[in-house]
């Protein structure tokens, strides 16, 4: 069951109850270790790699981010009526590249370039698969 693709935001869970069930057989006993999870992909440590990210993002899809900031730091600057300026400290990660990714019709990476450069390759390596067919 873990090995399909399932990820849990563990920051969005409010409560949880334990309960008095043994482990079912099929749940190998080292399945829940930090090692294992972390190989399967399902947790991700960033190798305490924090970046000092900058975005420019659409003002509508910003919103979000007043609710769920990307860290403790975060600051939202107001560019424009379209636009607004994104600065948090983050850990660069690929879970973090795959959001960029996702966003990239709503964001763009203005720091760190070494980042932004990663991001389009990426989308440039998406754009390939699209201009193929």
């Amino acid at each position: 069951m873990l090995e399909e693709h399932r990820n849990f935001a563990v920051n969005r869970i409010t409560e949880a109850v334990v309960i008095d069930k043994t482990i079912p057989d099929w749940v190998g006993r080292d399945v829940f270790t930090l090692d294992s999870l972390q190989k399967l992909g399902k947790l991700e440590f960033g190798e305490n790699i924090e970046i000092n990210l900058v975005l420019k993002v659409q003002k509508y899809a910003c919103q979000h981010l007043y609710e769920r900031p990307l860290s403790i730091d975060q600051k939202i600057i107001i560019i424009d009526d379209t636009w607004n300026q994104v600065s948090a400290t983050v850990a660069n990660t690929t879970r973090l590249q795959d959001w960029l990714v996702s966003m990239s019709q709503l964001s763009v990476v203005i720091e760190p370039l070494e980042l932004k450069t990663v991001i389009l390759e990426r989308l440039e390596s998406g754009m390939q698969l699209y201009n193929r067919n």
